[in-house]
């Protein structure tokens, strides 16, 4: 044999080797290679209403999708926040574990926190002889609270007193009082100040009544029972008795009924409010809500947020429990794992049309100790005319190791007499549930330019190809191009005489 032959013929070898091994090598995950930007492009998706997460720790966490998994790693849901909304996540206040809420107050060498208004057994407490309080830790949801139970008869005073180190000489009255927490219980007729006294007895005070009470007022922190409330004020602008020298104490002072206070942040050490987030607020009494950062909570409750990247800088090491997540949509193209879909685009000749896609793609909620679910559906959004569906349906509770196309026409719930027109949207299963896989197949009919519209310029394959299945796409599919295309370089390398021996 010819030597220079026999040198092409271990080249090819090898090469034909590098291709085999480059062709078994697993091509890395990632999303469907199809256009989700182009709206005819389908994209089943499973939405849910609210989702709750029980710890979002922000030293350690971005996005509003990380949780805690089962093993207390750090992990991000495969999924989309709907980015319409004006207020996609809600905190409740009270429910924040932040060293803003708790560091009154502020001594030195404190060791383990020993000092703070949080521990119930640095309170003290007095009443009137037919009346009583009630002081206790009340920590939940991971954070440090108190709770203050009066139990008041008319003409009576109940108090509750903390004063372990309290002691601000300087600018006592341009300190801001903080208050953080829930209104339990509020008796018709119930007056508590949360009051900042000096040694002799002098007070500024702030508001927790149902009496004729504005709840925007700057001396009022609630004006009902609810959760959430946040209260920042600058003692000079409280209402007063006396004139207050100093800090040395913080009374909550209940008057003629009953009421039950549970703090969960307090403070009158600092000389400036600080920023809660933005929300949406009538700020100007139009009627109509506007964007705006806050320092104040008087609404209560769960309070939506623009984002949670405008919690303020207070926040920053913070956890912050049971986080609410609306409008979440587990898409197919949010899916990462390309045994999760499978996408082909063949000719239609047989329905007089010059393509068709067929899709198939597995979606699933992931259930674990730290999230919970709120309402499911699983929804498509049309975008071709009725006719132009061959197939649309799903399987529920699908094996997701089982291959696609091997599960049973029966299995199947057939959804296209449930489309109703081009751009609408079609509750295909109305309470889907977590932790169960629901296969989504459809076969499309479209037209030349439809079919260049969804393919993802990225990297989408041509119309004979697939990104999950089909002949060029297989391992032997694969390895019959790359062959192909060394025959063809070394063809021209003879030709060329490169390497051959040629003149």
């Amino acid at each position: 044999m010819n030597s220079a032959l026999r040198r092409s013929g271990i080249v090819f070898f090898a090469v034909l080797m590098a291709v085999m091994v480059a062709a078994a090598t697993p091509a890395a995950a990632a999303a469907p290679a199809l256009n989700f930007q182009n709206e005819k492009t389908p994209n089943p998706t499973i939405v849910e209403d609210t989702l709750t997460i029980s710890e979002h720790d922000r030293a350690w966490m971005d996005g509003p999708l990380e949780y805690y998994d089962d093993s207390s790693d750090v992990t991000q849901l495969n999924a989309t926040v709907n980015a319409s909304q004006t207020t996609p996540v809600g905190v409740r206040f009270d429910k924040i574990d932040a060293d803003a809420y708790q560091v009154f107050p502020r001594i030195d060498n404190e060791n383990n926190n020993w000092a703070t208004w949080t521990a119930a057994g640095n309170w003290t407490k007095s009443s009137g002889a037919g009346s009583s309080v009630t002081i206790s830790d009340a920590d939940a949801d991971q954070v440090d609270k108190v709770s203050i139970d009066a139990s008041v008869v008319a003409g009576e005073t109940a108090t509750a007193t903390f004063a372990q180190n309290v002691s601000i000489t300087e600018d006592p009255t341009k300190r801001v009082l903080v208050f953080a927490g829930n209104v339990d219980t509020l008796a018709a007729g119930s007056h508590v100040h949360v009051r900042v006294v000096d040694d002799d007895g002098d007070y500024h005070y702030a508001n927790i009544s149902a009496d004729t009470l504005q709840a925007d007022a700057e001396d009022v922190i609630a004006n009902s029972t609810g959760t959430g409330y946040v209260f920042q004020e600058r003692v000079s602008n409280l209402p007063s008795s006396g004139t207050l020298d100093e800090i040395s104490k913080i009374e909550v002072v209940t008057t003629d009924a009953n009421a039950k206070i549970t703090i969960a942040g307090l403070d009158v050490g600092r000389k400036s409010e600080f920023d809660l987030a933005e929300v949406e607020r009538d700020t100007d009494d139009d009627g109509e809500n506007e964007t705006t950062v806050v320092t104040n909570l008087y609404e209560g409750g769960v309070t939506g947020l623009t984002s949670l990247s405008t919690l303020g800088s207070e926040f920053d090491s913070a956890s912050i429990m049971d986080l609410e997540v609306y409008d979440v949509q587990y898409q197919l193209s949010d899916l990462t794992n390309s045994e999760e879909w499978d996408t082909n685009f063949t000719t239609a000749d047989d329905y007089s049309y010059p393509q068709k896609l067929e899709l198939y793609a597995d979606l699933e909620v992931p259930s674990a100790i730290d999230l919970s679910h709120g309402s499911f559906t699983l929804e498509f959004d049309q975008g071709v005319p009725n006719e132009r569906y061959v197939a649309l349906e799903t399987a529920s509770d699908v094996d997701s190791t089982e291959a696609f196309g091997n599960i049973s026409d029966s299995s199947y719930t057939d959804h296209t007499d449930s489309l109703s027109g081009q751009d609408t949207t079609t509750d295909l299963i109305g309470s889907p549930s977590a932790d169960t896989t629901y296969r989504f197949h459809a076969v499309i009919l479209l037209q030349t330019e439809e079919v260049e519209n969804m393919m993802d310029a990225s990297g989408g394959m041509g119309p004979t190809g697939s990104q999950g299945g089909g002949f060029f796409n297989s391992l032997f599919g694969q390895a019959v191009t790359l062959i192909g295309s060394v025959l063809g370089a070394v063809g021209m390398a003879r030709y060329l005489g490169i390497g051959t021996g040629a003149n």
